[in-house]
Parts: C-alpha cells; structure tokens; sequence
C-alpha cells in the first residue's frame, strides 16, 4: 500500500500540460507560465484558468490583472502561519470560484505564489501554474491592468480538497532527526541576515530563496533559468536521490526551492518542506 501511495503522489505532481516542458530548460516547465501564454489563454477560445493574485491588500487595489482574484496570504494560511487544514482550505478555493478541473495560475510580487502552488498539491490539484515574472512581468508587457476591488467570482466553486499528501511535509520529529549521512538533507532559505543571527536547525545547510530568482536584479518574482539553477545545486552538493527538506521563517520562502527542484525534475518524493518552519522549531525546542 505504501508503494501504490507513493506512485500516486508522483502521478499526480508530475502531471501538467506537455506544452510548455521546457520552459526556461526545465524538465517540469509546465509548472511555470511567461506573461504572453497566459495572455493567449485569457483571450482564446474555451475555458479560461482563475488567476490568483497572492498579493497584500494595497498592491491588489493599485493594480491586478484583469479578471484576476485577491487571494491574501492571511486567507490561506493556518495557526502559527502554517498551512489550513483540508476543510478550511476547500473552502478558500471554493470561494474563489475554483472547480475541481479549473486551472488555477498563480502571481505575486515576490515569493506568495510558490507558496500557493505548493498548498493546492497539498490538497490535490495539480493544474497550477506560476506567472513567471510575476505581476511586473505582466505589467512590463504591456498588457491590461485592472485597478480597484475587482469583481467576486460568478459563483462558489466545487473543487474538493483530498486528504493532505503524505511526504510533501515534513514534521518537527523528521526534521529533528535530519542527517546528512543518512540520506536527508535540511536546507535553511530564508534570508542571510536570518541565516546569520539565529544560527540554523539542526545540521542544515544555507541555499536561500533569493538563490532560485532574479532577486538581485530586483526582479524576486522571476525565476533563474534551468543552467542557472543546476549550477547552484551542483556548486552545494544537491543529490537527486537523497531527500530534501526546505524550511525559513513561516514555511512561505521555503516553496521556491521547492518549486524550484520540482521544476528541475528532481524526484518529487524527495522533497519536503518543513511546514512549521524556525516560527515552530523556536518554540518547541525552547521547552526542551
């Protein structure tokens, strides 16, 4: 049974669109949109995919794209910032109007959109995609901007959340336990001033967020592309066939290596983020 639940998890994270594979050179482009594709998709014939914008209140009344939905971080996220359970977050994704074979895009302006990508494999829906570039993108292309509250979906959607997918999380004990030699590897993305102050988990190793993206071009909403990215998981010693546990303050930064090692078509049941993150870690360890 184990084996069967494991097959399944890798059918359904690996499933997307064949078109857009190698996007940027990545094994799993399909994970990723460019501004232009998702233009073609909103303006074309058929169903349109709900765009998603994981944005903060005052970036969404300046400017969205048009048609898009606010999807805030405080509407998706859990006690202690860690992921809702499968009940609440059904009914997020329902509120915004989303079927169980709606395909969602995801944007932001930094790093949100990973983040929600990663809940909705959570919970089972594999047809989410990331605008590559993020809302700058969007906006640098020149295409139509929508100011203001925006409009609310037409109606609730019935997509169904499944049960939280075994082996994308990793919990407090697996981390504690965490050793190189033995096969699993725990990587600290958050920021360097973060990785220098507080010192890390356990034996982890720094690989921060802003190492995926364009970050130091002021462009954190756009990931590198697949040479870029495999050059710094070959210069830090990443090993396809060991597991991989990603965690930063809140869980939220800890998505982009995630997507990111998704994207470069590592084995998806080697990869974990550690949902409580140092928020947890802190506070559990300090008890002793």
């Amino acid at each position: 049974m184990v084996r069967t639940a494991l097959l399944s998890l890798v059918l359904l994270l690996a499933a997307g669109p064949l078109g857009a594979e190698r996007y940027k050179g990545f094994p799993r482009g399909h994970a990723l949109v460019a501004p232009a594709e998702l233009k073609a998709a909103l303006d074309g014939p058929g169903p349109k995919p709900v765009v998603l914008a994981a944005v903060g209140k005052r970036p969404w009344l300046l400017g969205h794209i048009p048609g898009a939905r606010h999807a805030p971080r405080r509407a998706y996220t859990g006690r202690g910032g860690m992921a809702p359970d499968r009940a609440r977050f059904q009914a997020f994704a329902r509120g915004l109007g989303i079927d169980g074979d709606t395909a969602v895009v995801v944007y932001d302006n930094a790093y949100d959109a990973a983040r929600l990508w990663w809940l909705f494999r959570l919970y089972g829906k594999a047809d989410v995609r990331v605008l590559d570039g993020g809302w700058r993108a969007w906006a640098e292309a020149g295409y139509a901007i929508e100011r203001g509250p925006g409009r609310p979906p037409p109606e609730e959607g019935n997509f169904t959340a499944a049960p939280a997918l075994a082996g994308w999380t990793a919990g407090f004990d697996e981390v504690a336990q965490a050793r190189p030699e033995a096969g699993a590897h725990l990587w600290d993305a958050r920021d360097t001033p973060e990785w220098k102050g507080t010192g890390p988990i356990g034996e982890a190793r720094f690989i921060g967020w802003r190492a995926f993206r364009r970050a130091d071009e002021g462009r954190p909403a756009e990931f590198r592309t697949a040479a870029e990215i495999g050059a710094l998981l070959a210069k830090a010693g990443f090993d396809p066939e060991q597991d991989h546990i990603f965690y930063c303050h809140s869980g939220v930064r800890a998505a982009t290596p995630m997507l990111a090692l998704y994207l470069m078509g590592y084995p998806v049941e080697r990869l974990r983020l550690y949902d409580g993150s140092w928020m947890e870690w802190s506070r559990r360890a300090s008890r002793g």
